[in-house]
């Protein structure tokens, strides 16, 4: 297999539900399901950010009717539906279907054209950047969807081929903890039983590795290796954040 992976930058005011991206540093998403026949693209994502960035997010949703990836093939009136199908003060959950026609043309509906059947695809967006991933047959050329979505994108678009690669690691968002060495679950499970994760913290590592006659800075270290391969678990994608919020000064 073959990924492709290229990434379209939206300058803000071209469309409104990416403005709330653009406008909201902390609000993203991602697929969790994307399928397209010749009249019909439908797909569920997952939305997570502040609450306030997933309020505007909704009300952007609920008004949308254009497609706007696409100029010619696309940014079209189209009939759009969609339901959330769970809802959490930090994230939603979006099945929608849209139409496929003449006149509007997704970019799922270009790459299974010109690609043929059994893709799978993935796609993030944070930020002005949506970033797509596309999983097919080692034979498969990625030249003519590339040309075709560069003559049809809408002004205040641009687009960046970002990798082809043999043998990829496609993203997987849900890393369970057997794939974490034993010790470093060990540690992690530890820490979540002694309440080291709770707000106020419960136990400090000290505390713990000698309640646990584990010397601390094995603890430690253990515990540093787990949170950083369940941190890079999780944004496995390699999406760069995109205006990206600048850190609070500690000064």
């Amino acid at each position: 297999m073959r990924e492709f992976a290229f990434t379209v930058t939206y300058e803000e005011g071209v469309d409104d539900l990416v403005d709330v991206f653009i406008r909201n540093p902390g609000l993203s998403s991602y697929t969790r399901s994307c399928h397209v026949t010749g009249n019909t693209m439908w797909r569920v994502d997952n939305v997570s950010g502040p609450r306030e960035a997933l309020s505007a997010y909704d009300r952007a949703l609920d008004r949308l009717t254009r497609c706007s990836s696409l100029r010619g093939i696309g940014g079209c009136e189209m009939d759009f539906e969609y339901e959330t199908l769970e809802s959490r003060p930090n994230g939603r959950v979006i099945y929608s279907r849209q139409s496929e026609g003449e006149g509007c043309r997704s970019i799922p509906y270009l790459a299974a054209e010109y690609l043929g059947d059994g893709l799978l695809l993935h796609a993030k967006q944070r930020g002005d950047a949506y970033r797509w991933q596309i999983l097919a047959d080692d034979e498969a050329a990625m030249s003519e969807v590339y040309a075709e979505l560069e003559r049809n994108l809408l002004d205040g678009l641009t687009l960046e081929l970002d990798r082809v690669e043999h043998g990829p690691e496609w993203p997987d968002r849900d890393p369970t903890p057997a794939e974490l060495p034993a010790e470093q679950r060990a540690a992690v499970e530890l820490a979540v039983e002694y309440g080291y994760y709770e707000q106020p913290r419960q136990a400090s590592l000290q505390e713990i590795a000698s309640a646990e006659d584990i010397p601390t800075s094995t603890l430690q270290y253990r515990l540093t290796r787990a949170e950083a391969w369940l941190a890079k678990a999780y944004l496995r994608d390699g999406t760069p954040p995109s205006n990206r919020a600048p850190l609070a000064s500690s000064s």
